[in-house]
């Protein structure tokens, strides 16, 4: 009669360990505040003299941002959702002999956007290249009236629908967080964003061409909110052990059993772990038996008992009624585990740490 066979096989799961990094979105308003949000339009007709107006940006953009809950820093920030609007402008200008003009337009539509996300943010000082993300006006009129000696009175009719100007930031921007309150599992954060922007093209309106050039920085606040990844415990573990860095795979004091096992018991790094390992404990008519004797303190992680017929083969977990504390062993769980198999059949047995 084949009776079961154990292999002591300590072979832990590796998990990922969390980061604390986590992604959040945003949303953020423009502010009505001196300084920003006021985009200087200049347009430069031949000839004629300059003209400019102020356009003064309003409505909500949505960010994507990359936020270290432990460090309160961010490290990418990507614009995904920016509909803006700027108000109306008007310019005039008259020159003796040579000419005048009268232009003044719609309220304008803009869109503020990452090419290519994400845009990179210096996590030390919260600033990126402006570079990074773009700012083109898609929708609103321009018309007025040019008038010269050469060319005669002209009516101009731009629609910036027909023919989208923008460009990119320019210099640097920033993202500045402060935290406003946190729970034991999520942390809220103010955020204010600071963009500067420059256009530079040239329109083409009834023949004449027409140089735009549009200037001002941006400034955009909101809230977000971030979920809190508990550190690892195993990292904790191997910190206080004096093992930083290793992994639950290793087996840094050179015993014969990883780290995750080591760790998974509730052992200390230079515990002894065999006592507490898969042991048989003889046999019964109907049973072959083993024992865990899990240390006094509780183990620190769930333990998970597995099988297989041939150790080439998957292992998959042993039947919780098999266990008497059940499959997986909770974490926590001290004294003895006992383990019974089916008498006739062969096979072998792992101990995995599991989540």
């Amino acid at each position: 009669m084949k009776t079961a066979a154990a292999a002591l096989f300590l072979l832990p799961i590796l998990l990922s360990p969390p980061t604390s990094a986590a992604p959040a979105t945003a949303t953020l308003t423009a502010v009505n505040e001196a300084g920003f949000n006021r985009i200087n339009l200049e347009f430069e007709p031949p000839v004629l003299p300059a003209g400019s107006d102020t356009s003064r940006l309003s409505g909500t953009i949505e960010v994507l941002l990359e936020i270290d809950s432990e460090t309160d820093e961010v490290s990418e920030m990507s614009i995904v959702d920016g509909n803006i609007q700027g108000s109306e402008v008007e310019m005039s200008a008259s020159v003796f002999l040579l000419g005048s003009y009268d232009l003044e337009s719609s309220t304008l539509d803009a869109i503020l956007d990452t090419p290519n996300p994400p845009g990179i943010v210096d996590p030390a000082t919260g600033e990126f290249d402006s570079s990074q993300h773009s700012f083109t006006v898609v929708s609103g009129d321009l018309s007025g009236e040019i008038s010269t000696l050469l060319t005669g009175t002209s009516e101009i009719s731009f629609n910036f629908a027909d023919a989208p100007i923008g460009g990119t930031g320019i210099g640097t921007g920033t993202v500045t967080l402060t935290p406003t309150g946190s729970t034991p599992t999520s942390k809220t954060y103010d955020v204010d964003v600071r963009l500067p922007i420059a256009v530079d093209e040239i329109f083409e309106a009834e023949g004449f061409e027409i140089p735009i050039r549009a200037e001002g920085t941006a400034k955009m606040v909101g809230s977000t909110t971030i979920e809190i990844v508990p550190e690892d415990p195993f990292t904790t573990w191997a910190e206080q052990n004096n093992l930083a860095g290793s992994t639950r795979l290793e087996d840094s004091n050179g015993d014969g059993v990883p780290n995750g096992i080591q760790w998974a018991l509730g052992l200390e790094a230079s515990d002894n772990p065999y006592p507490h390992l898969l042991a048989p404990n003889g046999t019964t008519d109907s049973s072959v038996d083993f024992v865990i004797s899990l240390p006094s303190a509780g183990t620190a992680a769930p333990l998970l008992v597995v099988t297989a017929s041939d150790p080439s083969e998957p292992f998959l977990p042993l039947g919780g009624v098999l266990v008497n504390r059940g499959n997986p062993i909770p974490a926590g769980s001290t004294g003895l585990v006992t383990i019974k198999l089916p008498r006739g059949e062969q096979g072998f047995l792992q101990l995995v740490v599991t989540e």
